[in-house]
């Protein structure tokens, strides 16, 4: 996955190479990628919000300027069929990878999904699964469910 501040540098990169000011050396360059990936290392995400508190930072500033370049991009093309993981044997796992890629939850009461490990990409997305899935054992086994906060 690329990030903001990597977009930033292959912008400049170019711009030298082709001796123009304008972004990316004034030539048309196609990005792929699937953002469903995990994010950069280090970098922060083309789609990610800004860190204002940042913007004091040469890094910061590299970040945003990167994101404006992302938001120079006019045209997007989005591939919608699945060819890896074709065929019927695998239409769950492809129905999982769609639900994942759209933000939307796979039903955490069916029992199918009981014994399944949940990998995720940040601590944010980790807490939200996990409140889900208490919420969801409770009603499950009929229990009230009580949340306690420790303060240190």
């Amino acid at each position: 996955m690329l990030g903001c501040r990597f977009m930033l540098k292959i912008s400049r990169a170019l711009s030298k190479a082709k001796q123009n000011d304008l972004p990316f050396g004034g030539i048309n360059v196609i990005f792929a990628g699937d953002f469903a990936q995990l994010g950069p290392v280090r970098d922060p995400r083309l789609f990610s919000f800004v860190d204002t508190s940042r913007v004091g930072t040469v890094s910061g500033q590299e970040a945003v300027f990167g994101k404006l370049l992302w938001f120079a991009v006019t045209t997007v093309v989005i591939l919608t069929v699945v060819m890896r993981q074709g065929g019927d044997a695998n239409s769950l796992f492809v129905g999982l990878l769609q639900r994942l890629r759209t933000g939307s939850s796979p039903d955490w009461n069916s029992k199918k999904w009981e014994h399944t490990p949940t990998i995720v990409s940040n601590n944010r997305i980790k807490d939200l699964l996990n409140e889900r899935a208490t919420e969801a054992y409770a009603r499950r086994t009929g229990q009230k469910l009580h949340w306690y906060y420790s303060v240190d």
